[in-house]
């Protein structure tokens, strides 16, 4: 059932037509007549719940509408949080390193490999947002981040293939891409109140 205020101003001329309609087919004279009276009764009563189930399902529809916005806002908030966590994790390990490790090529090849996997959750979390959603959906913008989340790692291995030659670690680098492990452990054990 169409629920737009056209339909609804439709179903009010509808109401009109068979009440005049009924009002002309009644007979003046005849006060005796009670088939006209249940008839038009009838119609009235149709009318009026025909309106009540378009109200019901318009006010369904936007109360579905505004929670579907506020699910959504709810997952942004997360996936930021995802993206800056693994940010924050992998400054954090690469200072480490730098103060550890004697060779400054091993804090590079973490830090290439903890940016590559900061775009890859940067990307996941675009995916996770379009899982659910229809082909109609217009709202899908930056779902191709997504579909190419795995161009991240392949770009990892490709680079620090490229240029081993020249100091880069491939064990440092893959350990950097992990560590957006460590922030969604740290989001999956982190108390979110709704």
């Amino acid at each position: 059932m169409d629920c737009s205020p056209k339909s609804i101003q439709s179903m009010h001329g509808e109401q009109k037509r068979y009440t005049s309609k009924l009002s002309s087919t009644t007979n003046p004279g005849n006060d005796g007549d009670g088939d006209d009276r249940d008839a038009k009764k009838s119609v009235s009563e149709e009318i009026f719940w025909a309106k009540q189930r378009a109200l019901a399902a318009q006010m369904e529809a936007n109360a579905d509408a505004g929670l579907k916005q506020e699910q959504k806002e709810k997952f942004a908030k997360r996936r930021l949080a995802l993206v800056s966590d693994t940010l924050y994790f992998s400054i954090l390990i690469a200072c480490l390193l730098w103060l550890a490790s004697p060779n400054p090529f091993v804090t590079i090849s973490y830090l290439f490999g903890a940016l590559s996997g900061t775009a890859y959750s940067y990307g996941l979390g675009k995916f996770v947002e379009t899982i659910g959603g229809s082909i109609d959906d217009t709202d899908a913008e930056g779902a191709g981040v997504g579909q190419a989340r795995f161009a991240f790692l392949i770009l990892l291995f490709v680079v620090v293939g490229k240029f081993r030659s020249q100091g880069l670690l491939e064990i440092p680098s893959i350990m950097g891409f992990f560590t957006y492990q460590l922030a969604s452990l740290g989001q999956g054990l982190r108390e979110i109140d709704d």
